[in-house]
């Protein structure tokens, strides 16, 4: 064996681990509250050792953005096929807008784990870095008119901000979303007509997401989830 394959193992060891304590950390708070559990329950629950925990990470707080991240990453993995398949640059815009706002009002693992750890401040939106390669894509290809694709991409990211905000809160209708991001693509100089076909072409079916929790048997689908998840909340 040779000191690569070595290495190798090990950092499949490390993230092994790092995966079992995550999950352990996310499937005890959905079931006891972040106030009720320790980094022992945590390690218990993962089958590793108590002093293991430190080697990833510095405090209980720690370990809870570790997973909301997970969860984030894990969201935006579900569209990534979609986003792979769709060569418009205004189309993948607003999908990707329209997909963002919907798991940001539907996605009930996030917001309860969010809320019960103290993180209800993060938010569930596209990567500022992705949007800003959507918006170089599309001036590129011609679709898109800016002066200034920095400063139209920070525009964009706060009206996205104040959107979700006015969802967390429960003040934005499906119309205000849609709103939204009619007036983002005519920012990137889209015609209105235009703008408004795009915000009105539905998500493409999407695969449930990989959850760490097991989604009930009798959900069968992402929209079926949402539905049910809209109806608790």
């Amino acid at each position: 064996m040779t000191d690569m394959d070595v290495e190798n193992i090990d950092s499949e060891k490390r993230q092994a681990t790092r995966t079992a304590l995550l999950r352990a950390a996310r499937d005890l708070v959905f079931e006891k509250g972040h106030d009720r559990i320790s980094v022992q329950d945590i390690t218990a629950r993962a089958q590793v050792a108590t002093g293991t925990y430190y080697n990833y990470f510095d405090s209980k707080q720690d370990i809870f953005l570790a997973v909301a991240q997970q969860m984030h990453d894990l969201v935006g993995e579900e569209i990534q096929k979609t986003r792979d398949n769709t060569k418009d640059p205004a189309m993948l815009v607003a999908l990707t807008l329209k997909y963002y706002f919907y798991e940001s009002a539907n996605n009930g693992d996030w917001q309860e784990f969010t809320k019960s750890v103290g993180l209800g401040h993060l938010l569930l939106q596209q990567p500022e870095e992705q949007l800003l390669e959507d918006i170089e894509r599309g001036v590129k290809a011609g679709r898109f008119r800016v002066d200034d694709v920095n400063f139209t991409q920070s525009l964009i990211s706060g009206m996205v901000l104040h959107v979700n905000r006015s969802i967390q809160e429960g003040q934005a209708s499906h119309n205000a979303i849609e709103y939204a991001i009619r007036s983002i693509l005519q920012m990137l100089g889209l015609p209105g007509l235009v703008s408004k076909a795009l915000t009105q072409t539905p998500l493409p079916p999407l695969a449930a997401p990989k959850r760490l929790r097991p989604i009930p048997p009798e959900v069968t689908s992402i929209q079926d989830y949402a539905a049910r998840a809209k109806k608790v909340n």
